[in-house]
């Protein structure tokens, strides 16, 4: 009587390199599904790596009821949801307060109120600016509010032939564009001159 062997098909697979790969291959990527999951949930779990009698590894988040399985226990830590700390924003330097500046320009002579002697009518003006004129800047005599001469970069001003009577003199100083920057006060001055004989 002839003895017919029986082939299981399943049990030969089991037993090919390649199947082998297949199922170690797969056991990875349910491990990295099951890791992603875990992962995902927030907290910390427990995930199971089972190796059967025949070597198939798989893992799993369910205690395994397979007595004859090789199991071992591995825990998942749960992810950093802490909330990310937003780094305090850099503080500008405080800009550095820029003083206005003072100026002064004062009519040093003649006095208020002098009296220019009698003759033609000749006198000078001198004035004092503060701080010190600049580049562009320049100094206007007025006299009786109208301009005399050109501006000057000079602080003194020689007038001739002003006619007799009152007169009110004032230093005004420009800049570069002709805008008034500062001015002195007005002084008033009274010239003398002989009357003309008839």
């Amino acid at each position: 009587m002839t003895q017919r062997s029986h082939h299981n098909p399943g049990s030969a697979n089991r037993q090919n390199p390649a199947w082998r790969a297949c199922l170690s291959g797969g056991a990875v990527l349910l491990a990295i599904a099951v890791f992603a999951g875990a992962m995902s949930k927030g907290f910390a779990q427990t995930v199971y790596k089972v190796t059967d009698k025949d070597g198939n590894v798989t893992f799993t988040d369910t205690p395994p009821s397979d007595k004859e399985a090789v199991v071992e226990a591995q825990t998942v830590h749960s992810l950093n949801t802490s909330a990310a700390v937003t780094p305090a924003p850099k503080s500008e330097p405080d800009a550095v307060a820029t003083e206005p500046i003072s100026y002064e320009t004062l009519i040093m002579s003649p006095a208020e109120a002098a009296t220019i002697p009698m003759g033609p009518g000749n006198f000078s003006v001198d004035a004092m600016v503060r701080p010190a004129l600049s580049q562009g800047e320049r100094v206007v005599l007025t006299l009786d509010g109208e301009p005399v001469g050109t501006p000057q970069r000079m602080t003194t001003w020689q007038l001739t032939n002003v006619y007799r009577g009152e007169h009110r003199l004032q230093v005004v100083r420009v800049n570069a564009e002709g805008a008034r920057v500062n001015a002195s006060s007005e002084r008033t001055v009274y010239v003398m001159r002989p009357s003309a004989n008839r």
